[in-house]
């Protein structure tokens, strides 16, 4: 348990706890780390074996590294092995205290408008956050590093309530022409008895049914939860394409999800009349089972990429973050 390890002379995770109830500099962050991809190694030429050790170009594959495999030129030397397979690391529930920010700095440059951030997160030393739940048990994660990212709720566009009941299927609908174009990502909290089978969100694009499903399309299909603690699900809703994946993080075990589109889904399209609009959020089980549901969330993510990091030992780190965002949301609107 985090409650057992030396919290150092200042114990910041309680101050922090203190100062959630008066102000909301205290953030509820997911740490994600980019996955480590192969690198195109090559063993041989045109018209035969390159003379020395094989060459590396520095350019990623598509792929995470991995213990065995072939390179295009054959089978991987000794000394170009790839040790582990690293895919993305996404654990949510990462609490930091955040301040100075300066959350949106315009510049005018010759290929349009960027909009840029930065801030300072005081978080928990790093034996404190690696004994938080999924933290401990997640092999590839060890320290945080610079280049990692943190993604924040800037703005909550919708709500809905808890649920806590016996079924299979959860939906929530809604009203009044609700607009998307705002939302990056969606993030909720379930416990179940059962077996989650896919989270779907729904919408009208020019009047006709669209959809965007995240589903475990592995042979044993559908993430096996608790019943008795919650795990918080953190999944992208905006730039997705068909066969897209995204991961989720049980016990420090790796659930990879895959996206599937239907009627050509894009939430920057969803601009809120009564023909471009969400529809709902289904939250679906395998089976019929007792399921509660909180802090249900689609939201407009701030994504912090961290910087350097003071490391004040067995107290707290002082990590320097930047964000640089691509768009406006007036243009997001109009452009998609």
């Amino acid at each position: 348990m985090a409650s057992a390890v030396n919290v150092g002379s200042l114990n910041l995770p309680k101050m922090m706890r203190h100062l959630s109830h008066r102000t909301s500099q205290v953030r509820d962050l997911t740490f994600v780390r980019d996955a480590i991809k192969q690198k195109d190694v090559k063993t041989t030429k045109s018209g035969g074996t390159l003379e020395g050790p094989p060459v590396s170009f520095g350019y990623e594959k598509s792929s995470s590294a991995k213990t065995t495999g072939s390179g295009d030129g054959g089978t991987l030397a000794a000394d170009t092995a790839y040790h582990i397979d690293s895919p993305e690391i996404v654990i949510p529930g990462l609490t930091m205290l955040q301040s100075p920010i300066v959350s949106r700095r315009g510049a005018l440059e010759k290929t349009g408008h960027r909009i840029s951030g930065a801030c300072a997160f005081h978080a928990p030393s790093l034996d404190y956050i690696k004994a938080l739940d999924n933290f401990k048990d997640t092999k590839a994660f060890s320290e945080l590093e610079t280049y990692d990212k943190l993604y924040d709720m800037e703005r909550v566009i919708i709500n809905p309530s808890n649920v806590s009941a016996t079924q299979q299927t959860t939906t929530f609908t809604f009203v009044d022409a609700t607009s998307g174009y705002e939302a990056d990502r969606v993030r909720f909290k379930i416990k179940t008895t059962g077996t989650l089978d896919y989270v779907q969100l729904s919408a009208n694009i020019g009047g006709s049914a669209a959809t965007l499903k995240w589903r475990d399309d592995s042979p044993v299909q559908g993430l096996a939860l608790s019943g008795t603690t919650f795990t918080t699900i953190d999944l992208p809703v905006s730039r997705v394409e068909a066969d897209d994946t995204a991961s989720i993080y049980k016990d420090g075990t790796r659930t990879e999800f895959t996206a599937s589109l239907t009627g050509g889904f894009d939430i920057d399209k969803l601009y809120g009349d009564s023909n471009n609009e969400l529809s709902s959020l289904i939250v679906q089980l395998s089976g019929s089972a007792l399921v509660e549901l909180r802090d249900i969330y689609l939201y407009k993510e701030a994504e912090w990429r961290i910087q350097s990091i003071k490391d004040y030992r067995d107290e707290y780190m002082r990590v320097a973050a930047v964000r640089v965002r691509g768009e406006r949301a007036s243009r997001r609107r109009a452009y998609g």
